[in-house]
């Protein structure tokens, strides 16, 4: 993993230092004695299968653009981890699922440019979900693809993508 570090004092501006603090190298600022954590921001996902395929869509915008992922996003401020998966799912996909059916299979993290990022993944398989598959408002396309052909590199799943992938056990 790289780490995205800042090299200057959100607070002040003075350049930042290292300190060990409860065992572990904090970014330090002398100047105002304020102390910083690299804190992740959060994500949710979820994968759906349909006997041998996942749910997959294609990112519409942003460095990802054309690449193909789960359906993805952040949490609102006040939405619980469960309940942004579901909606991400319906907003991207057209699929609706109860957040409680959806099967927590554990997280990643990845830093990015911008900030580190822990993904908290789900998974539901077809059958539990209601609707039809459409690409969504932030989404280029949406559609099942075959699993074989991503463990084959035959579609272009972003790095992120495919960590989740494997979080959920579908890359085994």
């Amino acid at each position: 993993m790289i780490a995205v570090l800042a090299d200057y004092c959100p607070d002040c501006g003075a350049e930042l230092t290292t300190v060990e603090f409860e065992g572990r190298e904090r970014n330090h600022c002398s100047s105002c004695e304020q102390t910083w954590w690299r804190q992740s921001v959060p994500t949710t996902s979820v994968t759906v299968r349909d006997e041998d395929r996942v749910l997959l869509i294609q990112r519409d915008g942003g460095r990802d653009a054309g690449r193909w992922d789960l359906p993805a996003g952040h949490p609102e401020y006040d939405e619980p981890a469960r309940e942004a998966a579901a909606r991400e799912l319906r907003e991207e996909t057209g699929f609706v699922a109860d957040p409680e059916a959806l099967a927590l299979v554990g997280t990643v993290l990845s830093a990015g440019p911008r900030a580190n990022y822990r993904s908290i993944n789900f998974r539901i398989d077809r059958a539990s979900t209601d609707g039809e598959v459409a690409a969504g408002s932030d989404a280029a396309d949406a559609r099942f693809v075959s699993v074989e052909s991503v463990r084959a590199g035959d579609v272009d799943v972003r790095k992120l993508g495919r960590q989740r992938l494997r979080d959920s056990g579908v890359l085994e």
